[in-house]
């Protein structure tokens, strides 16, 4: 709702400066917890707690068993890890090459040793073969054992055994080879296996059929089993060979497993034992355990840590800031945008005030909730905490103020509970959004319906501000957390709504506003004093309507407050409810005119206290002081010219002096925009109705530019901040509004409504016009 306010000055008064200091000692109290001195003491387990003692701050200690059971079931649950080598079979292969290779050469040269020295040499060549021998064997030991190469030096089928051994190779690495097949070891259906090729490691689900070096042996008899190069005597020593050139693909690492389990066991996230404020710690009576004794010992020292000289001075100079800023924001908005005696500056501190009481009070109760009820998804993450009103304030000051109030009460806010929450950056940011979002949806709310629904909306947004959040602080949310911070989300939007549907009246009345919510209800045509009105002084009622409807078109046109102007109008002559037969438009037609009886001082006297009796009436019903304003101000100081002109024709008679000051109105002058139209739209409205047909354009437009320079020259605008710009432009919008009302219709045949008026008058029902002896300037109360 567009409020506008009045400058009262750079210099606080006395009120907003002990405001001030109320807002920085509770605001200073809660962030420092100095109501929870109680108990400062160190305790020790076994002591018996001599009062209930709770948690004044959400706190957590360090649950050293908990984490420790959880890494180690982190170590024994880590996957066991697994060297892969492709190559395996690749190398075995290249070391049969190799073998064979050297034992062709060696029994090459030995052959010819042999054959060179003949039989009469053999001694010597016996010697040399000797040597040839150690030579080899010493070359091939890297390859295998000593006994292997005595085993092969002398088989004559090389050629034929060579391709059946890889044959074998082949076929044995079709099934993968380990040390022990037992070693392989899925820890819950999974392993790591690094793959040494390719520098990779990935987790496996399985492995695939393998041999290992127990069931080698039958390996290997089951493959030479009827081949006719092998001889039953050369058994032994090929599966000699076999066994030790064979290498597995698959290796257990004890080394890399146990730095995988250590790394398990870092990674898990140290468990804690946490109380929320409010929360009971021990009872009265009982001894005190050892983890209730860490719990009052650790709130003991984060409470001496708070009311620390050093935390108290920054916490009150950062307070004063805030408190400071605010003020100079206010004052700016007031230059700039106001013309309402609201005090800004007070009504927007309250405002944070109230907003932090009830943030601070609905996280203590949704605590003890959060601690009571079993739907833990709902806690996860302290979730149900983003149901607390933190858009309260903002909401507040939108609907009494504006948006830039709101604005200005949503920096003051947030700087308040960064220091509450300890700088909770997701918090924090759900205030921001919260309160902007709120300053949006209510920005052209009016009525308690329309505000408590746009609770929905506020929600809706709650909702989505929540994902994000979580999305950006925590990862991916559950169908079952979505559902959570739906319904938390609502909660929030509908606490918002509610509460500030509570707390409007009370502001109202404290600050002297009058929101659009209270106008649309004063503007209920079932309001007790219309409804009254309308049953006393029909006319009057009607008049009003009439009045109501010219001057809201034209506060439209020059930007004034069109609602308040409208409202108003309705209660601005229910003080004629009083004395409603001495008021032309609520007497009939052939009635006398009482005034007809009274002197012209009488009569002036009487037409004054209809604007008392309308005070009166008002103040009983507890109208708003703004709607107030419209009765006193209506008339202004206007002169009652009527009177004020036959109390002169008949000075001469009764030898009474006139005084000008009788026959004015009270005043005061207008002082507002909305008032000072509907002093000119009341005089124009009864005007209108002396014009006699046709009436055209012309007579019109001269009726509303006396009126409005008569009241110009007596001074009667000098107290608002009318423009003559804005004067051009309401005598417009009246002239508008009068002549629609002057439209003309086609005769109804058969019908002749002047010939029935005529014969009505001639019966000596109308031996007069209504009203048309006493009116003139303003005439419509005379």
């Amino acid at each position: 709702m567009k409020k506008v306010l009045i400058v009262t000055g750079n210099k606080p008064t006395f009120r907003e400066v002990l405001s001030s200091l109320l807002f920085i000692a509770v605001s200073g109290a809660l962030i420092l917890k100095m109501f929870s001195f109680a108990n400062i003491e160190r305790v020790a387990p076994g002591d018996v707690a001599r009062t209930d003692i709770y948690a004044t701050l959400d706190l957590n200690i360090a649950d050293t068993v908990t984490t420790e059971a959880r890494c180690r079931a982190a170590r024994e649950q880590a996957p066991r890890v697994y060297i892969y080598d492709p190559r395996a079979h690749e190398k075995v292969t290249f070391i049969l090459d190799q073998l064979f290779q050297k034992l062709k050469e060696y029994q090459e040269l030995r052959d010819s040793l042999i054959s060179e020295r003949g039989k009469s040499q053999k001694a010597e060549a016996k010697k040399q073969v000797e040597v040839l021998t150690n030579q080899y064997q010493d070359q091939l030991s890297a390859l295998v054992s000593p006994a292997i190469f005595v085993a092969l030096k002398d088989i004559k089928n090389l050629d034929e055994l060579k391709p059946l051994l890889k044959e074998m190779m082949d076929r044995l690495y079709t099934r993968e080879f380990v040390e022990d097949r037992n070693s392989l070891e899925l820890i819950h259906g999974e392993a790591v296996l690094v793959d040494s090729g390719k520098d990779q490691q990935y987790l496996t689900k399985g492995f695939p059929p393998v041999l290992d070096r127990a069931t080698l042996k039958k390996f290997v008899y089951s493959f030479l089993r009827n081949r006719e190069v092998v001889h039953d005597q050369e058994f032994s020593f090929i599966f000699a060979l076999v066994n030790h050139i064979v290498i597995p693909n698959y290796i257990f690492d004890g080394k890399m497993t146990e730095e995988s389990r250590e790394e398990a066991a870092n990674s898990v996230e140290p468990s804690y034992l946490r109380k929320k404020t409010g929360e009971i710690i021990v009872r009265k009576g009982e001894r005190i355990s050892p983890v209730a004794a860490r719990f009052i010992n650790e709130q003991n020292e984060r409470l001496r840590a708070n009311i620390s000289l050093r935390r108290i001075i920054s916490t009150l100079l950062l307070l004063s800031l805030a408190v400071f800023f605010l003020y100079r924001l206010s004052v700016v908005f007031q230059k700039r945008y106001a013309r309402e005696e609201v005090p800004v500056f007070l009504l927007l501190i309250w405002c944070v005030l109230a907003g932090i009481v009830l943030i601070k009070l609905s996280i203590f109760v949704l605590g003890a909730v959060e601690r009571s009820v079993s739907l833990s998804v709902l806690f996860k993450g302290e979730l149900l905490f983003y149901a607390v009103p933190y858009a309260f304030s903002a909401s507040l000051a939108a609907l009494l103020a504006g948006g830039i109030p709101a604005l200005i009460v949503t920096v003051c806010l947030t700087i308040v509970v960064i220091l509450l929450t300890a700088g909770n950056i997701p918090l924090t940011l759900f205030l921001i959004f919260s309160s902007l979002s709120a300053i949006f949806i209510l920005r052209k709310q009016s009525g308690q319906s329309a505000v408590l629904f746009s609770g929905f909306w506020l929600g809706l947004s709650h909702f989505v501000f929540l994902i994000i959040l979580f999305l950006h602080y925590s990862g991916n949310p559950s169908w079952e957390w979505y559902g959570a911070a739906f319904l938390i989300s609502l909660v929030g939007g509908f606490f918002v709504s509610a509460a500030v549907t509570i707390s409007i009246p009370t502001f109202e009345t404290a600050f002297g506003i009058t929101t659009d919510i209270r106008l649309l209800e004063l503007a209920n045509m079932n309001n007790r004093l219309l409804v009254d009105l309308s049953m006393k002084a029909a006319g009057t009622y009607q008049h009003s309507i009439l009045v109501a409807n010219l001057v809201e078109a034209a506060a439209k046109v020059i930007g004034a407050n069109s609602l308040l102007a409208r409202v108003g109008t309705y209660y601005h002559d229910i003080g004629k409810m009083e004395k409603p037969g001495y008021f032309i438009e609520n007497q009939r037609p052939g009635d006398e005119n009482r005034h007809d009886r009274l002197t012209p001082k009488m009569s002036a006297i009487i037409l004054t206290n209809h604007v008392k009796d309308g005070i009166r009436l008002a103040e009983e019903a507890r109208l708003p002081e703004q709607i107030v304003r419209f009765i006193k101000e209506h008339h202004g100081t206007k002169l009652m010219a009527f009177f004020y002109n036959k109390a002169f024709s008949l000075q001469e008679e009764n030898g009474e002096a006139v005084e000008e000051s009788d026959y004015r109105y009270p005043g005061p002058k207008p002082t507002m925009k909305e008032t000072a139209i509907l002093m000119i739209g009341d005089a124009v409205e009864a005007a209108s109705r002396t014009l006699k047909a046709p009436v055209t354009a012309g007579k019109l437009q001269n009726l509303v530019n006396r009126i409005i320079k008569d009241l110009v020259d007596d001074n009667q605008f000098s107290d608002c901040d009318l423009t003559f710009k804005e004067l051009d432009k309401i005598a417009a919008s009246f002239l508008r509004s009068i002549a629609a009302s002057f439209h003309t219709r086609i005769d109804y045949p058969g019908y002749d409504f002047n010939e029935q008026n005529d014969k009505t008058e001639s019966d000596g029902h109308g031996d007069k016009k209504p009203g048309s002896k006493h009116t003139g300037n303003g005439a419509g109360d005379e």
